[in-house]
C-alpha cells in the first residue's frame, strides 16, 4: 500500500493495529503506534487523513474506560471527516461518539445514531449492527415501545438474512429483550452463551438486578471486581514489559550515537592536525567554525534524546498512577467506613474486608520502588537520602498497616472488642496515610518539572472552592477543625482552569490543618484590581519564618528533623502553581501562624 501510495488503506489498517492493541489492553504500545501515525501522516503531508489519530485516541481512552476523553477525541476525528468522500468514516465516527454516549447520556448516543449516512443503511451489515445497539440504549432509557420497534427489524434481519447479519451485540440484545418478557431463564441461558467471561458476568448482574435477586447479584457484583483486578493486573505486566523494552532500546540507541560520536571525534581530530600542519591559520579558523557547528549539533541531539527519554518516563509513570488508583482508593474508602464508631463488621466478615486492605497495601509497596526510580530519570537529581526520606515515611505506615490488618485476619474474630476496635482505628488512620502519601508522590513525579498544564474547563471559582472543602476528609484528624471560608468574589464569577487546582488547594489544605494549634482553619477568596483573583489559606499556629519561605517549597525538606513526612506536598503545590500559570508565596508578614495565598486565577 505504501509503494502504491494508497493512503486511504495504508492509515486504515494502521488504526486496526492501533484497536488491536487496545482491544486486548497493550495501551502503552498503543500509545506508541498513536504517536507514529501521527508523525507520518505530518511527514507525508497527508493532513486530510488527521482524523484517524483522533479516532485512535478515542478508541485509546474508551478503552481504558475513559469515555469523556474518548468523546472528545472522536468528535474531533468527525470534524476532520470529509462527509461526502468518505461516507463509511463518518459512519465510524458517530457510532464510535455513540458507544462512548452510551453510558452515560443515553440519549444523545441515540441522536448520534440518529445522524448515520443514511446510505450505509441499506446494507443489512451495517444496518442489523446500528439496531442492535439501538435496542441496547433503548433498554437503558427505559422505551419499551422503541425497544420493540428496534428488536422487530433487528430480529427480522437475522432470521431472513443470516449472511448478511452482523452479530456483534447478539448477546446484549437477547438478553434485553428476554429481561423486558420477563423470562429471566432465558435471558440467563443467553448470558451463559457467551464465551466472554466478563461480558456474561455483566449480563448475569444486569438479569440479577431485575429479577431482584439481590444475593446473586452481589456475588456477580464480587465477581467483577476480581475479574476487573485480574485484568488490570495483567495490563500493568504488558505496559511495564513494554516500557522497560522501550528504555533498553532507548539506551542502546545512546551508546550506540556515543560511540559514533567519538569515532568521528578522533578522525575529525587526525584530519584537523593533518590540515593545520599544511595550511595554518586558515584551517585553524575552519576548525573553530567546524567545532562550533558540531557542538550545537550535540546540543540539539542531546535535547532530543533528553525529551524522548522524559516523555517515556511520563508515560512510565502515568501507567503507574492509573494503577495505584483502584488499591488508593480501597484504602481510602475502608478509611472512610472504618472511621465511623458506628459503623458494625461481623466478625466473620473481618478477613475478607482486611484481605482487601492487605491486597491493596502490597500493591502499592511493589509499584513504590519503580515509581521512586522514575525520579532519578527526571531532572530532579533525586539522591540517596531523599530516597531513604521516602521509604522511611512510606514503607513505615505500609508496614503497620499489613501487620496490623494481618494480626486482625489471623485472629479470624477473636479479639476482644475494645481492643479490636484499637486495631481497626490504627488501619484507618494507617489507610488515611499511605494512600494521600502515594497519591502525592505519584503525582510529583508527573508534575513536578513545572511542565506547562492546559486550562481546559471553566469553573465557578466559589463553587470550587465549597468543592473541596466539602470533600476534604478533615475527619481524619486527630484534632477537630472547622474552616471560616469568606469570599467577596460573586459566585457567578468563572475561571479557566485545570482539575489539578483542586490538588494544590488539597495539598495546602493538608499542611495548614496539620501544623494548626487552634481549631478555626480561614480560606478567602478576592478580587485584585488587574482582573485576576487569589485564594488566601491560614490558620493558627507556628508561623514560617522568611528564611524558611522557600526552603518549604524544596522537596524532600523537613524544617524538624523529626518529622516523618514525604516532603512533597509544598513541592507539589508549587510546581503545579508554576504549571498553570499561578504564583503560589508564603505571607511571612502574618506572625499568628502560616499563610498561603494563590494569585493570578
Amino acid at each position: 500500500m505504501e509503494q502504491n501510495k494508497d493512503w486511504d488503506k495504508y492509515y486504515r489498517v494502521w488504526m486496526n493495529r492501533v484497536i488491536y492493541d487496545v482491544n486486548h489492553k497493550r495501551f502503552h504500545r498503543a500509545f506508541i503506534e498513536i504517536d507514529r501515525i501521527t508523525d507520518d501522516i505530518r511527514e507525508r503531508h497527508q493532513e486530510r487523513y488527521l482524523y484517524i489519530p483522533n479516532m485512535c485516541l478515542g478508541f485509546f481512552y474508551f478503552g481504558r474506560n475513559q469515555p469523556e476523553m474518548g468523546e472528545t477525541y472522536f468528535r474531533k476525528a468527525l470534524q476532520g471527516v470529509d462527509a461526502d468522500k468518505e461516507p463509511v468514516s463518518v459512519f465510524n465516527c458517530y457510532l464510535s461518539l455513540a458507544q462512548a454516549l452510551s453510558g452515560t447520556r443515553p440519549a444523545e448516543a441515540m441522536a448520534c445514531l440518529d445522524s448515520l449516512p443514511k446510505q450505509m443503511l441499506e446494507n443489512p451489515m451495517y444496518d442489523s449492527g446500528v439496531l442492535g445497539f439501538r435496542c441496547i440504549i433503548a433498554n437503558r432509557l427505559g422505551d419499551r415501545k422503541a425497544f420493540n420497534q428496534y428488536f422487530a427489524r433487528y430480529d427480522s434481519i437475522r432470521q431472513n438474512n443470516p449472511a448478511g447479519f452482523n452479530p456483534a451485540n447478539l448477546f446484549q440484545v437477547m438478553v434485553c429483550h428476554y429481561m423486558l418478557k420477563n423470562d429471566w431463564q432465558k435471558a440467563l441461558a443467553w448470558c451463559d452463551s457467551t464465551d466472554v467471561p466478563m461480558m456474561a458476568n455483566e449480563l448475569r448482574l444486569d438479569v440479577y438486578e431485575k429479577m431482584g435477586d439481590w444475593e446473586r447479584a452481589y456475588r456477580a457484583a464480587e465477581l467483577k471486581d476480581s475479574l476487573q483486578q485480574i485484568d488490570e493486573r495483567e495490563v500493568l505486566e504488558d505496559d511495564i514489559m513494554d516500557i522497560s523494552h522501550s528504555i533498553d532500546l532507548l539506551q542502546a540507541e545512546e551508546e550506540k550515537a556515543e560511540m559514533k560520536h567519538r569515532q568521528l571525534m578522533l578522525v575529525g581530530l587526525m584530519a584537523t592536525i593533518i590540515i593545520a600542519l599544511l595550511i595554518g591559520m586558515l584551517i585553524y579558523r575552519y576548525f573553530k567554525n567546524l567545532k562550533l557547528k558540531e557542538q550545537f549539533q550535540e546540543l540539539q541531539e542531546a535535547r532530543r534524546r533528553a525529551e524522548a527519554g522524559q516523555a517515556v518516563r511520563r508515560a512510565f509513570v502515568t501507567t503507574i498512577y492509573e494503577k495505584l488508583q483502584s488499591p488508593i482508593n480501597t484504602l481510602l474508602n475502608y478509611a472512610r467506613i472504618f472511621n465511623d464508631p458506628e459503623f458494625k463488621l461481623k466478625p466473620e466478615e473481618r478477613g475478607k474486608r482486611y484481605s482487601d486492605i492487605v491486597d491493596a497495601a502490597k500493591v502499592i509497596e511493589s509499584l513504590m520502588d519503580p515509581v521512586l526510580d522514575s525520579y532519578s530519570r527526571g531532572d530532579l537529581g533525586f539522591s540517596d537520602e531523599e530516597r531513604r526520606i521516602c521509604q522511611d515515611a512510606l514503607r513505615s505506615p505500609l508496614q503497620t498497616l499489613i501487620g496490623t490488618a494481618e494480626v486482625i485476619i489471623e485472629a479470624n474474630g477473636q479479639i476482644p472488642h475494645d481492643e479490636y476496635m484499637q486495631l481497626r482505628e490504627a488501619v484507618c488512620r494507617n489507610c488515611y496515610d499511605v494512600a494521600t502519601s502515594t497519591r502525592k508522590l505519584v503525582l510529583f513525579s508527573l508534575y513536578g518539572d513545572s511542565y506547562p498544564i492546559p486550562k481546559n474547563y471553566e469553573i465557578g471559582l466559589n463553587e470550587m472552592i465549597r468543592t473541596v472543602l466539602s470533600s476534604y476528609d478533615l475527619h481524619f484528624r486527630t484534632k477537630p477543625k472547622t474552616f471560616d471560608f469568606k469570599s467577596d468574589v460573586t459566585d457567578d464569577v468563572k475561571i479557566s482552569t485545570n482539575a489539578l487546582l483542586q490538588e494544590l488547594l488539597n495539598c495546602l489544605l493538608d499542611n495548614v490543618v496539620k501544623y494548626a494549634t487552634g481549631n478555626t482553619l480561614t480560606l478567602n477568596c478576592h478580587a485584585n484590581a488587574n482582573g485576576t483573583y487569589s485564594i488566601v489559606l491560614s490558620n493558627e499556629g507556628p508561623s514560617i519564618s522568611a528564611a524558611d519561605a522557600e526552603r518549604i517549597f524544596v522537596p524532600f525538606v523537613r524544617l524538624s528533623p523529626d518529622a516523618r513526612t514525604l516532603g512533597v506536598g509544598l513541592p507539589l503545590a508549587r510546581c503545579l502553581a508554576v504549571s498553570m500559570g499561578y504564583t503560589l508565596t508564603v505571607d511571612t508578614t502574618y506572625k499568628q501562624g502560616a499563610r498561603y495565598i494563590i494569585s493570578g486565577l
